[in-house]
């Protein structure tokens, strides 16, 4: 984890710490200590390599930033209209792809309609419209919703959610840096970190059009 996080944090920017790390020692003290803004994401651990974010009952276990919601066929996904009758508003929920729960436009609008807090992951949008389940309406009103809460970007071939490196006139970028200029955090997530230190900042220098 610290090998990882100070790589990312040598470039300037925030980091969002996610699961699938090896723990490290005082790790969470280090990150504390550095000053480096981070978010954390799903399931993330300072003392483990990942933790569980839904119980079978429906009873959200994770306490991070935004989390994805529960895959469709887990125990959970049963469960998860009433949870977010009753607490959906209390943490921010990554727009996802079939197979998981809000994988649809019709969840997304659903989930509008609850004014929920969303992270808008645009290439997981892409994914939904390749697979012809999200629609233009959907997908205008999602790009004007107010509660919007995070932007995440990375690029994929619109089948499976594999976390590339951006090129420009990726699906879903050039929104993605207008809304950020408000202000809303704006999360890279592809894989940085098997990229060179050269690729990693020419990737940031795609992003920096928001600021």
């Amino acid at each position: 984890m610290r090998r990882a996080f100070d790589e990312l944090s040598a470039l300037g920017v925030g980091v969002q710490l996610t699961p699938g790390n090896e723990p490290s020692r005082q790790f969470e003290a280090h990150v504390r200590a550095s000053a480096v803004p981070v978010r954390t994401h799903h399931g993330f651990s300072f003392t483990t390599r990942l933790t569980r974010v839904w119980r079978d009952d429906g009873a959200l276990l994770a306490h991070s930033d935004s989390v994805h919601p529960p895959q469709t066929t887990s125990p959970a996904a049963a469960h998860f209209d009433g949870w977010l009758e009753t607490q959906g508003r209390s943490i921010v929920l990554e727009t996802m792809y079939p197979g998981y729960r809000l994988g649809t436009g019709e969840e997304l609008d659903a989930a509008m309609d609850r004014q929920l807090r969303l992270a808008v992951d645009v290439s997981h949008l892409f994914i939904q419209r390749t697979a012809g389940v999200l629609s233009d309406a959907t997908l205008r009103r999602l790009y004007d919703y107010a509660h919007v809460a995070e932007v995440h970007v990375s690029q994929n071939d619109g089948r499976h959610d594999s976390h590339r490196l951006l090129r420009p006139g990726a699906f879903g970028l050039e929104w993605a840096l207008e809304r950020a200029k408000t202000g809303l955090p704006l999360v890279h997530e592809a894989f940085l970190h098997q990229a060179s230190d050269d690729v990693r900042r020419r990737q940031l220098e795609l992003l920096r059009q928001a600021c």
